[in-house]
């Protein structure tokens, strides 16, 4: 661990006590009196000795010397660092780990903290805290001396990660939107085929401002084998409006209203369990995932919804260039107030993933949602088609991502008060956008990310004729 130049005269009496940890440097003493050396030499004499007695296996006389460097300089960040190599030496992971936090702590320069940060993570994982080394490891990439190392700390990051039981993911947005609220483009309610004419309340048209997200996600796994696992899950996520002043006005412009940006946040808590099973003898052969989830909603402050969900995943590799991944999922949701009746909704999905010669990846997704209920406005079938493509060169300092796509969604049975939708409600949906990744602007391994996106339905019934342009600020990690 390079240090600043050291005071060169004597620190005062440096008094080394070398029983028989330095046998080397002890004198003959009569046998009445045990062996012991005083030895004055300068601070930089001491750290150049504590480094020999670390490569010779002698963490004591190393521990000695580094106790007799603090009491010259209590914030001297070598010394701490001597200290918490002796104690790792002397299999102390706690203590090392903790005087290594107080090298970091007082360094001087990147390179300092660099190896205070190191060897911190390496005690971390030696005391089997791998979410305290995860930390400690990101905090080395802020200070590393190099770029070149960056890839070696991301694959350490990745290692540490796969031993640690516990799993965390943290997403953060903000979301400029013109239609928070995903309502009609039109103030009229207009239905195909009826020729009647009605208007629409503010809450029921596009309605602009700006939208907040963060979904926290844990994991622990309860159980691992060769090839397989079972994680305990839990999400937590939650989401807030903030209405523009015309559009707050809009939505209290109705007879009655009383619209407040606390009526558009949601709630929501999950649990569950997921088992994963490798399928080959490789980890990228393919795997197979089943998961159970249970949760509840509140919107607008209000209880909401209860929901049950059954997951299955089949991932595989057709090729060196090529996988496919098949999903199936059934849930069912129960509405806390009692009017609407339960929706029970199964899912598929398949989507096939191809990596071209330029290390590009293109992505084609089908799929396909079926629900049921006695309510007969939520009778729906969905069909989704989308195509992405992801960069891996970036462009300057950004890495992109597209996608477009359509969406059907059909009510076979939709109806508008005594007013039935001849042939049902169809919506038409296309939507697109552009992901960017600063990956270049990363702070300890998070970089910031910015997405366009743009979405419009056309629907026989006007009501849901929609149209969107939002620009989503978010962070990712990087690995």
């Amino acid at each position: 661990m390079p240090t600043k130049p050291g005071r060169r005269g004597l620190a005062g009496a440096l008094i080394l006590s070398l029983l028989a940890g330095a046998p080397a440097l002890a004198q003959t003493s009569p046998p009445a009196a045990p062996p012991v050396a005083e030895v004055s030499m300068s601070l930089d004499q001491a750290r150049g000795l504590a480094a020999t007695a670390l490569q010779q296996g002698n963490p004591a006389l190393a521990l000695q010397i580094g106790q007799g460097l603090l009491q010259a300089n209590a914030k001297d960040p070598l010394a701490h660092f001597i200290i918490a190599q002796a104690l790792r030496q002397q299999d102390r992971p706690q203590e090392a780990r903790q005087a290594a936090a107080l090298a970091y702590r007082y360094a001087d320069t990147d390179v300092q903290k660099f190896e205070a940060a190191q060897l911190a993570a390496r005690l971390s994982v030696d005391a089997s805290q791998f979410t305290r080394a995860q930390l400690w490891l990101r905090r080395s990439l802020l200070h590393a001396p190099n770029p070149a190392m960056r890839p070696r700390i991301a694959q350490d990051f990745r290692q540490v990660r796969a031993m640690d039981p516990l799993e965390l993911r943290l997403r953060l947005s903000i979301a400029p939107s013109s239609n928070v609220n995903n309502g009609s483009d039109s103030p009229y309610a207009l239905i195909d085929g009826v020729p009647v004419i009605g208007l629409l309340d503010g809450l029921s048209q596009a309605l602009s401002g700006v939208t907040g997200a963060a979904d926290l996600g844990v994991g622990y796994r309860l159980h691992a084998i060769k090839g397989a696992e079972t994680q305990a899950l839990l999400r937590a996520y939650g989401s807030r409006v903030w209405l523009d002043d015309s559009a707050l006005a809009l939505a209290n412009s109705f007879p009655g209203a009383d619209v407040s940006n606390d009526d558009f946040s949601f709630a929501l808590v999950e649990t569950g369990l997921r088992h994963v099973r490798r399928t080959g003898a490789d980890a990228d052969t393919g795997f197979v995932a089943a998961e159970l989830a249970a949760g509840r909603s509140w919107y607008g402050g209000d209880p909401y919804q209860r929901h049950l969900r059954l997951g299955l995943t089949r991932g595989m590799k057709l090729s060196d260039s090529a996988t496919l991944t098949l999903g199936a999922e059934a849930e069912r949701r129960v509405f806390e107030d009692g009017f609407n009746q339960p929706i029970e909704t199964l899912g598929l999905q398949a989507t096939l993933g191809y990596r071209i010669a330029n290390g590009d990846r293109l992505s084609l997704s089908l799929a396909l949602r079926d629900s049921d209920s006695d309510s007969r406005n939520a009778v729906s079938t969905r069909s989704t088609a989308y195509l992405r493509y992801d960069m891996v060169r970036p462009i300057g300092p950004a890495r992109l991502s597209f996608t477009l796509g359509a969406a059907e969604t059909l009510y076979p049975d939709y109806a508008v008060g005594f007013i039935v939708v001849p042939g049902g409600r169809q919506d038409d949906t296309v939507f697109g956008s552009v992901d960017i990744l600063f990956q270049d602007l990363d702070y300890a391994g998070f970089a910031p990310t910015l997405t366009l996106r743009a979405q419009k339905t056309r629907s026989n019934f006007s009501r849901f004729d929609a149209s969107e342009l939002a620009v989503s600020f978010g962070i990712r990690s990087l690995f």
